[in-house]
């Protein structure tokens, strides 16, 4: 059944939204989704030419997607980070929604203040400016002092729009799933999964309770270095609607001229913003996902002040592997090993690892060759990366793509500071940190561990499965055209089959065990009675194991 009957209670929604479409020139959009029967609209309404504009598809686009409010501001500012999913116009274009709005009246921030608390803001606040400092679609944020006289900032969630946004992400929810039932490229790049993306990352943001524990959780990330601040969150006077934290007072990052005539190190403060972020991603795989310019204050000239962590992303450690292995792969000029590693990342599944595919990765990879680290820029290198992936039909992980967004993001805003800045040269260090730690005997056992678990499994499971397909035959839910005697050696040759198999991944995992020992030993200097037993037991695991199989597959022949 069409998922728009699911969701008849908004169809005064649904109306604004084709009729907002319809007015700057998709009517086309409209009738290709089949809106225009449901909606009762008349086909030559639908289909009519739009009014004669200047603008093109991308800047329409734009101009409909802000007429339609906050959630549609947010969707096109999340797809502006996707130049795996959209053509460059369109992405330039996307990138110029700004998340500003006027904001609503002072009072009705103090009604929710004192509803919320159950007390007048004269009891909670010393002071409270009804005047917003700052304002945007999700809320806006006031100046406060606490009975105490610490100075304070109250972010305050805008009346209703929980409400609004919820319809909203429930209509394109719908509308998504309509359009990869009707439209090729809904399909190919599964729009139902972006979208559920965008949705559950717009209602963390919604929630205010969420944000404070992010906030507590950087604070504790950064406790110990003095040249980052990050402010405290004040709980008895913060709830879902309501965040209330040290209010922090400094310079804007991107005020150049106020940074100059203050004698800041902009150097200094631009390698302090990168490692910022690259701390967050190699050391912890939580990292702040939207840091532009307004989110950092530079304090006293020596301390960055970090605000707003609403956006946030997380990384497990098969991503932040993938990643090392990307950058190595490129630094290398490897493109067998760049293949690799974006299979890692769920970028590309082996089977889809077209011959053409092979080649624009080799193509790709030459441009890196008799390139200094200092001169490859992760926006160049990101960008084309993508613009590869778009071409062979291939979508990023909306967790990568958050992640690659934010490095690029986090580059840019260096580069502002100073022009020489390099993201690839100021991660030198924390990769091979990371590297250090993936190859150091904790890690090894606890994967050589692992790895034994599901060897054991895997040879465990084989013959049990082999039992049911012979059960499932015996009982006849599994029917194959042979004589009894064919069957019996057709079970005969599974069972031997299996057993091969599974004394194969034996001796492969002993293989891999011995390589990841020696590569330690000689990477990390790790020398000593351990690591030469655990290489030579390694060894002869293969020649026995070796000697085994090849004794099987004669007798098999």
């Amino acid at each position: 059944m069409w998922p728009l009957v699911r969701q008849a209670r908004h169809l005064g929604r649904y109306r604004e939204i084709v009729q907002v479409l319809v007015h700057h020139g998709f009517g086309y959009l409209v009738d290709q989704l089949g809106l225009t029967s449901l909606l009762s609209l008349p086909r030559r309404v639908i289909l009519r030419a739009p009014t004669p504009s200047p603008l093109n598809n991308a800047e329409r686009l734009r101009e409909a997607l802000i007429e339609l409010g906050p959630t549609f501001v947010k969707l096109g500012q999340a797809l502006s980070t996707r130049p795996d999913l959209l053509p460059a116009d369109l992405i330039a274009e996307l990138s110029k929604l700004q998340d500003t709005v006027p904001p609503f009246p002072g009072q009705q921030a103090i009604n929710l203040i004192e509803t919320t608390f159950g007390r007048p803001i004269e009891q909670l606040f010393q002071t409270f400016d009804p005047q917003p400092l700052a304002a945007a679609s999700l809320g806006q944020v006031h100046a406060a002092t606490l009975p105490n006289g610490t100075a304070v900032v109250v972010k305050v969630q805008r009346p209703d729009i929980a409400a609004r946004i919820q319809t909203d992400l429930a209509i394109l929810a719908d509308l998504a799933a309509l359009a990869q039932e009707r439209l090729a490229f809904a399909a190919q790049y599964n729009l139902s999964e972006i979208i559920w993306e965008f949705s559950a990352t717009l209602r963390a943001e919604l929630d205010y309770v969420r944000e404070a524990r992010n906030t507590d959780r950087f604070r504790q990330m950064f406790c110990a270095n003095p040249h980052i601040f990050i402010p405290c969150v004040y709980w008895e006077y913060t709830d879902t609607r309501i965040l209330t934290t040290e209010r922090v007072f400094g310079i804007k990052l991107n005020d150049m001229a106020t940074l100059r005539a203050a004698g800041v190190d902009l150097a200094r403060l631009a390698r302090a913003s990168v490692n910022i972020t690259l701390t967050e991603i190699f050391e912890y795989g939580f990292f702040h996902s939207d840091p532009h310019p307004g989110n950092f204050f530079v304090i006293d000239g020596e301390v960055l002040g970090v605000v707003d962590f609403g956006q946030v992303g997380t990384l497990d450690q098969t991503t932040v592997q993938g990643l090392l292995w990307m950058m190595g792969a490129l630094v290398n000029h490897d493109s067998q090993a760049l293949l690799r590693a974006l299979e890692r990342l769920g970028v590309i599944q082996r089977r889809a690892a077209t011959a053409a595919l092979r080649r624009d990765l080799e193509r790709f990879v030459e441009g890196f060759v008799d390139r200094p680290l200092g001169m490859i820029s992760a926006r160049e290198t990101f960008d084309g990366l993508t613009t590869l992936l778009r071409r062979h039909r291939l979508v990023i992980p909306g967790p990568l793509a958050t992640l690659l967004k934010t490095v690029v993001m986090m580059e840019g805003l260096g580069m502002q500071l100073d022009p020489t800045l390099n993201v690839f040269e100021a991660a030198r260090p924390y990769i091979q940190q990371a590297l250090r730690e993936q190859v150091s005997p904790a890690v090894l056992g606890a994967q050589a561990l692992a790895s034994g678990r599901e060897l054991g499994e895997l040879a465990f499971e084989i013959p049990e499965q082999i039992s049911q397909s012979l059960h499932r035959l015996n009982e006849g839910e599994l029917r194959l055209q042979t004589r009894e005697l064919e069957l019996r050696r057709v079970a005969g040759a599974l069972i031997g089959a299996a057993n091969r198999l599974a004394l194969a991944i034996v001796v492969s995992a002993f293989i891999i065990g011995v390589a990841v020992v020696a590569v330690a030993m000689r990477m990390l200097d790790w020398y000593g009675i351990l690591p030469w037993t655990l290489l030579f037991v390694g060894i002869g695991g293969v020649v026995t194991g070796g000697i085994m199989l090849t004794l099987a597959l004669l007798r098999r022949e």
